[in-house]
């Protein structure tokens, strides 16, 4: 254990020092020596209802592997890390089925699935069939299962609960409606927040809970009169609507600007929609920025700002701020890279063995030591309020707050504050 984290402060060192050239997932390994002996699978929704998250974890690989690979040849190494991504579409049927695929390809590790919906699809076959799977996005509570082969890098929603509803009062509402998918993600953190914001002393109004197949327009013309009845009890200044929704809240929005009441109040919403590209262009940016649209995200001002070299070649990939769990899909590979070079077999209880020590040691480059809770998912976090903004004639995402939690149930501390 000690050679790893040795290791890994010298990587950390030539990594900060290195070109900001990457070599990309199918980029041959440099030198006749080199082989890529470290083959890591990722389950990312490149299409579908969560392109945006899966397009940011794919650039978050791809710019990590040039990294490893390049910190790998500094030290003379012939190791290679390369990387196989699957489409999952954001789909849990076509996510086990990627995963029993990259099966056939030999691969045991993978990053992901991208959803709690397709995590909760392929868990019970990955513990079966010796597949390690490390999550950068799924965040439901009920996932949190001691024993399994599932790491989260991300904590459970209970955390973004908490930090939502602390935030929520901060900003003197105290009545929300609330608008969120019906999937096992989205209903956990409905939940989990409406409970949050109770504890407190807020209230919870009857929301509406739907499906990304429904008509947007039904959706907002339910949740314009809910609003309206909220107002006339509540006050304006008082209420609020929380939205949990993936990259479909655009098209909420945008159903939402026709209605009378919807564009009065202010909004708020989770990590599903934070940094969406699709609200900080076109219309529904505009009624983003009209109701003040602001949202967590999983995100450590202080590691991005020691680490703006990575973040700036993301950045120029993506072509907009990569989000928290893309953040963390870069630490992710990291961590597997300098595991999986510690442990040096394909033994799986010696793999998890390794996972766990490097996370806890030392982590990614980005976020720092990852300490797990019993369940392997983040036992703290840091959340950064992201708003959208008037930028001109466009809009953009500004970070306005960062709240800190160290452990479950904690209070959220204060640590920055921006824009």
């Amino acid at each position: 254990m000690r050679t790893v984290s040795a290791a890994f402060v010298l990587l950390l060192l030539a990594a900060a020092v290195l070109a900001c050239g990457c070599m990309g997932a199918d980029t041959p390994p440099a030198g006749p020596e080199a082989v890529q002996d470290i083959v890591v699978g990722a389950l990312l929704p490149r299409s579908g209802e969560y392109a945006g998250g899966g397009e940011a974890s794919r650039v978050a690989l791809e710019v990590a592997a040039g990294d490893i690979n390049d910190y790998f040849a500094s030290i003379g190494s012939d190791r290679r890390v390369g990387i196989i991504i699957e489409d999952t579409k954001a789909d849990p049927a076509t996510a086990l089925a990627k995963l029993q695929a990259l099966e056939g390809q030999d691969v045991r590790i993978v990053i992901g699935p991208g959803t709690s919906a397709e995590l909760e699809a392929v868990r019970t076959y990955a513990d079966e069939h010796g597949f390690i799977l490390i999550s950068t996005m799924s965040t439901a509570p009920s996932l949190a299962i001691a024993g399994d082969n599932v790491y989260r890098l991300v904590p459970p929603d209970t955390y973004q609960a908490d930090v939502m509803a602390y935030y929520l009062r901060e900003q003197g509402v105290t009545a929300i409606v609330p608008v969120w998918r019906g999937d096992v993600w989205g209903d956990e953190l409905e939940k989990l927040t409406a409970a949050a914001l109770v504890r407190g002393g807020g209230k919870v109004l009857d929301g509406v809970r739907y499906t990304p197949d429904q008509v947007y327009g039904a959706i907002a013309a339910d949740l314009d009169a809910r609003v309206a009845r909220a107002i006339a009890a509540h006050g304006r200044e008082k209420v609020a609507v929380y939205l949990v929704s993936l990259d479909e809240a655009d098209r909420i929005m945008g159903a939402a600007m026709a209605t009378e009441n919807l564009p009065k109040v202010r909004w708020y919403g989770c990590d599903g929609s934070v940094l969406l590209d699709s609200l900080a262009s076109g219309e529904p940016a505009r009624f983003a920025e009209q109701t003040k649209f602001t949202c967590p995200a999983l995100w450590n001002q202080e590691g991005v700002a020691s680490n703006t070299a990575t973040i700036q070649k993301m950045r120029e990939l993506l072509g907009r701020h990569p989000d928290g769990y893309g953040l963390a899909t870069y630490d992710a590979l990291w961590i597997v890279a300098m595991a999986r070079t510690e442990a040096d077999t394909a033994d799986v209880a010696m793999l998890k063995t390794a996972l766990e020590r490097t996370a806890e040691e030392s982590g990614g480059p980005l976020f720092g030591p990852a300490h797990l809770n019993g369940a392997g998912d983040l036992s703290s976090a840091h959340y950064t309020f992201w708003t959208v903004s008037a930028d001109g004639a466009a809009c953009r995402w500004v970070p306005v707050v960062q709240y800190g939690i160290a452990s479950a149930g904690a209070t959220p501390e204060l640590e920055w504050v921006g824009a």
